[in-house]
């Protein structure tokens, strides 16, 4: 086994795949992440994520396949990424994101988990910094977050991570 394969078996199970279907028109997060959303009930969207991704809209996205890594052990995004193959791999959209939360609009079971534990995700920013979105649910509803990947935090191990296959 070659060290990547070895640490990403010690951080993080792999789970299902979740299909997100193409979308033909763009995509503004500032017109969907909030709390007056027919899609989806969302309790808070917190001021980082506004701060990054309110001034961004991603053109139309071809469809695209969601793997589920359960974290094993806490870890800081840096080991996350790395485990997964690197940036490039890792990386997905906010409609993608947005995609799923429809899917389970007032917390049904699905792909995202409805534990109170985040779903996290990564996404480029508008200022193309890529950012670790967190997404989880509460009795009140979606909550939904960002912050850098070069933030020190670590999530610990009760966390999953969507990664395109």
């Amino acid at each position: 086994m070659t060290d990547t394969l070895t640490q990403e078996m010690d951080l993080l199970q792999a789970g299902e795949i979740t299909d997100i279907p193409a979308s033909d028109v763009p995509f503004v997060p500032k017109a969907h992440f909030t709390s007056k959303s027919r899609e989806a009930r969302i309790s808070n969207v917190w001021a980082e994520f506004r701060q990054r991704f309110f001034g961004k809209t991603e053109e139309a996205s071809p469809a695209v396949s969601l793997r589920t890594y359960k974290l094993q052990k806490a870890a800081a995004d840096a080991p996350i990424i790395e485990a997964l193959g690197g940036e490039s791999r890792v990386e997905t959209s906010i409609a993608s994101v947005f995609a799923l939360i429809t899917g389970q609009p007032y917390g049904q079971p699905g792909p995202l988990q409805v534990n109170g534990y985040a779903n996290i995700f990564y996404v480029r920013d508008k200022d193309d910094v890529l950012c670790a979105v967190r997404v989880g649910w509460d009795e009140e509803g979606w909550i939904v977050d960002a912050i850098p990947v070069r933030d020190p935090l670590a999530w610990n191990g009760q966390h999953q991570v969507f990664c395109p296959t």
